[in-house]
């Protein structure tokens, strides 16, 4: 239901049929048995139509796949025919879902929807070395550097911390033991405030996780939740039940320190501290010093130690670390300083203001697609030879503006063919699809905006796409982390007005009505959750706002393929750039 640009969704299931959802739609298409030949018109066609507005706005379409003899009108025996079948037969799963259910349903997937996972996620173990998985060169998957020397401080600071927590916990904990006999009893001051610190610290989380999960509820069971107990109440119950599990009262506190205050235990304690500070002071000076020297004779010689519990090694960890760090983030406040001015040469200055046929054109709302043939990225690289110059990333994007390009050619008597064409370029990982357990927008990147020259492809176009990359890598840094924070965490749309965003987005989309994505992963396999080999997933991305049309480059390990989504007014020839996009990378040699 759309209203002033607003949706509207009823959150209430009791007239929820799933044959309404999960269809197995017939074998034949105008008279004829679906089959690899038309299957892209038979998608197409059920792409176009829109699910029942009274619906939950998805759709699951299983699409059988008529054989090559039955699909030709062949005569066969009755053996053949079930042989035949056995083989050949394959069918076509066609997920349909509106964006906004993926976004507001913060712990639903698509992978859980699809039912894929990755099976060739398994990490190689060196001897010597440490765990890592095989990484080949991504293709467009890197337009901006990540700050990763920050998070590598972080994640060394974290585990020190979660390190030295554990050691605390392990000795001063209380909880039951294994053996069903009691643990450490509370006999001290020092004790009884190292409970309380640990119970304070679990209290903490365990109510963290509580309004997070209290959040998700409410997003998805709004009318049928009862009203939350109060915060007051939730920490007194989650207080209890550390307290109770700890076996911590008001007796023993007060027993506790009743103990510690008694003459003898305090002559102890004092006693016990001297005996330590001159043992770490005097007696165990020399070992240590010796212990620092050796470290700094392997820093010298080696140029690492294995003696990470000096100060020596420690520093010799830590000290580069937040060295490299502090030069990130310098960088990242220089492109703070300068992000104003990039902004605005990016979006307002530097984009191209020539009409194309695109911009002239009122669309319907209406969705087609179309998909190319699995391109071989192995015999592209034995074709091509690619350098710093020209890297496999810039060939695949002259390739696709050369696409763009012959599309816009059939409309040249009506509208010139424009020297660039503004459009805008997101990544998406294989991780999207296959991964239920982690936060889908980790596998998100981040949106930069591209001019692409409209050429036929040649190693000229190719280095003049690699320059504009490069430029895009040095001056919209802020712009790609923006559009990830705002995918993480609403974050424009929490600062702006509503109205100023809307004001934006269909300026821009105006603007840039071509959006370019990439879906990248290490390799091609997939399969389903109980163990059937999936051929090939292919993300259809629609096109929101004003952008009429959505190209999705797939590179999954050594192979390439091309989904697009347009706007039906953009038919029948849209279906021409897929054809050149498999020409042009078949053919050209740079």
């Amino acid at each position: 239901m759309n209203c002033w640009g607003h949706y509207g969704w009823v959150k209430d299931n009791s007239s929820f049929n799933l044959n309404n959802h999960i269809l197995l739609n017939k074998a034949t298409y105008r008279g004829s048995p679906v089959h690899d030949g038309n299957i892209q018109d038979f998608v197409s066609t059920l792409v176009e139509k829109y699910i029942p507005s009274d619906l939950p706005q998805w759709q699951v379409i299983v699409i059988p796949i008529a054989s090559n003899k039955s699909a030709l009108n062949v005569d066969a025996t009755d053996e053949e025919t079930s042989n035949s079948a056995q083989e050949e037969q394959h069918y076509y799963i066609l997920l349909k879902i509106h964006h906004l259910i993926i976004a507001e349903e913060d712990d639903l997937h698509i992978s859980e929807m699809l039912m894929l996972r990755d099976n060739s996620e398994k990490p190689i173990i060196e001897i010597g070395g440490y765990t890592q998985n095989i990484s080949k060169t991504k293709s467009l998957s890197y337009f901006i550097r990540k700050p990763e020397h920050i998070e590598r401080l972080l994640k060394y600071l974290m585990r020190v911390v979660v390190n030295q927590w554990n050691k605390f916990i392990y000795e001063f904990e209380s909880l039951e033991t294994p053996d069903d006999t009691s643990g450490i009893q509370i006999t001290n001051i020092s004790q009884l405030l190292s409970l309380l610190l640990i119970v304070a610290v679990n209290v903490m989380i365990n109510y963290w996780k509580s309004v997070v999960a209290m959040k998700r509820k409410s997003n998805r069971y709004q009318k049928h939740l009862t009203p939350s107990e109060g915060k007051i109440k939730v920490i007194r119950r989650l207080l209890a039940r550390e307290a109770e599990q700890r076996h911590l009262s008001w007796p023993t506190a007060k027993l506790a320190i009743q103990n510690s205050l008694q003459p003898s235990n305090l002559t102890k304690t004092w006693a016990t501290l001297v005996w330590k500070a001159n043992v770490n002071s005097v007696l165990a000076l020399p070992y240590r010093i010796f212990c620092e020297l050796m470290a700094m004779r392997d820093l010298i010689m080696k140029g690492e130690t294995t003696l990470s519990t000096t100060y020596s090694g420690r520093l010799s960890i830590f000290l580069p670390l937040l060295i490299y760090a502090q030069m990130e983030f310098l960088r990242i406040c220089y492109e703070i300083f300068k992000a104003p001015v990039n902004i605005f040469e990016e979006l307002v200055q530097y984009p191209s203001r020539e009409i194309n046929k695109l911009n002239k054109m009122s669309y319907s709302g209406r969705k087609i697609a179309s998909f190319s043939k699995p391109i071989d990225a192995q015999q592209l690289r034995e074709r091509v030879a690619f350098s710093d110059e020209v890297r496999e990333s810039d060939y695949v994007l002259s390739c696709l503006s050369g696409a763009i390009r012959d599309y816009l050619e059939l409309y040249s008597t009506e509208v010139a063919i424009p020297k660039m064409l503004n459009t805008t370029c997101r990544t998406m990982a294989k991780g999207y699809f296959t991964d239920n357990l982690d936060d889908k927008s980790d596998y998100i990147g981040g949106v930069v905006f591209l001019p692409l020259p409209l050429k036929v492809p040649d190693r000229e176009h190719a280095r003049q796409i690699h320059s504009i990359i490069e430029q895009i890598r040095r001056k919209q840094v802020m712009i790609y982390l923006a559009s990830m924070g705002q995918t993480k965490y609403d974050m424009l749309t929490s600062i702006f007005p509503r109205v100023l965003t809307k004001i934006c987005i269909n300026y821009f989309s105006s603007n840039f009505p071509i959006t370019i994505t990439e879906i990248y992963g290490e390799s091609s396999d997939f399969e389903t959750t109980w163990g059937q080999t999936v051929e090939d997933v292919l993300l259809f991305r629609p096109p929101q706002s004003k952008t009429c049309l959505s190209l999705n480059v797939h590179h999954f390990g050594d192979r390439y393929r091309l989904a697009v989504m347009a706007d039906t007014q953009l038919g029948p020839d849209h279906s021409k750039i897929v054809r050149a996009f498999e020409n042009y990378m078949e053919s050209v040699i740079l």
